[in-house]
């Protein structure tokens, strides 16, 4: 146990080290962790370090998305929803299936369910390059469309691999994965607005703005836990209960209580992303070790991650190509029509 709190420790003075020492080096904090997590996975004293998929994906993540939700900006998140919807679940969608159909063909015996599954794993982008983009020059418009994307293709993907996980396993069809996919996405939906307009009846009535605070930590899991009881999506629950909030906490709730809750929430979403960062490269040499025993070779695992992104890149870029292209023909028509 003394091991483990000493652990604990030193990753939050890391994670604290590395928000402080990314401006001066020009690195987005994320990107200085994964590198620091990196040289620590080659430490002989510190063994193999492996993180438990489920630890991340019903303790970790819905709090840290369900931040991000709360903190989105309600107006510019309306004003660019379709960009967002479209870089977030269409998007996502066409890359998985495009990865899938990629790793059935590179990988013998995967499989194409399991290639949409490792698809989705790679398809949405994450919170590095937003953070990369901030403060250099960008503009709030596409900051704002990166971070809402960021925020809802995590939830998206992770259905699209259940999904395809499921249909891998019991066989594919159509209208199966179809039906699969809106169930959880439906049912996500219902209880994280339940959640998201429920909680204010309860949150109003408190006067003390720490109780307020400490009450909000178990949203995320209100959200999260029943829809994955329902075999839904927690994390979508978590999202969608988290923008409600987010929108409508300043018309309903005191400012002392957001001002509160606002500071604190900071804080935890800035140690969990740390965490989930910080994780990544300390898992690396794991990764690398399992890449030589298997049949395919780490050279063979490079290979593909390589094509792999090749096949990422020129999908995003032609689809905000297409996005670009319709955005200057709507400009054009609204300035001949004025």
């Amino acid at each position: 146990m003394t091991g483990l709190i000493a652990a604990g420790v030193v990753a939050v003075i890391v994670i604290c080290a590395a928000d402080i020492l990314a401006p001066r080096v020009k690195a987005a904090p994320p990107l200085v962790l994964v590198v620091v997590g990196i040289a620590l996975s080659f430490v002989p004293a510190l063994g193999t370090f492996e993180l438990e998929p489920d630890l991340v994906l019903e303790v970790i993540l819905p709090p840290l998305l369900y931040a991000s939700a709360v903190a989105m900006p309600a107006i510019s998140f309306k004003r660019e929803l379709s960009a967002i919807s479209g870089l977030s679940v269409t998007l996502v969608v066409l890359s998985s299936l495009l990865l899938g159909l990629l790793f059935w063909w590179l990988v013998p015996g995967l499989g194409f369910g399991w290639g949409v599954a490792l698809g989705a794993i790679l398809s949405p982008t994450d919170a590095v390059a937003t953070s990369i983009i901030k403060g250099r020059g960008v503009p709030d418009r596409v900051v704002t469309i990166l971070e809402g994307e960021s925020l809802l293709n995590d939830a998206t993907a992770l259905v699209i691999l259940a999904t395809a996980a499921g249909a891998a396993v019991h066989g594919f069809s159509v209208a199966g994965a179809v039906g699969s996919f809106l169930y959880s996405v439906i049912v996500a939906l219902l209880i994280g607005a339940i959640v998201g307009v429920g909680n204010f009846w309860f949150r109003r009535r408190i006067e003390n703005a720490t109780a307020d605070t400490v009450l909000s930590f178990t949203l995320p899991f209100i959200a999260s836990v029943p829809a994955e009881l329902l075999g839904s999506s927690g994390l979508v629950a978590a999202v969608v209960a988290g923008l409600i909030i987010g929108f409508r906490g300043p018309r309903t709730l005191p400012p002392q209580h957001r001002l509160t809750t606002g500071i604190t929430w900071s804080s935890v979403q800035m140690v969990l992303e740390g965490v989930v960062f910080l994780t990544m490269g300390l898992q690396i040499k794991a990764v690398l070790t399992e890449l030589h025993e298997d049949s395919v070779g780490v050279a063979a695992g490079l290979g593909i991650a390589v094509v792999a992104l090749v096949v990422i890149v020129l999908t995003r870029s032609g689809w905000l190509a297409g996005d670009l292209w319709h955005l200057g023909r709507r400009a054009r028509r609204g300035a001949a029509r004025t």
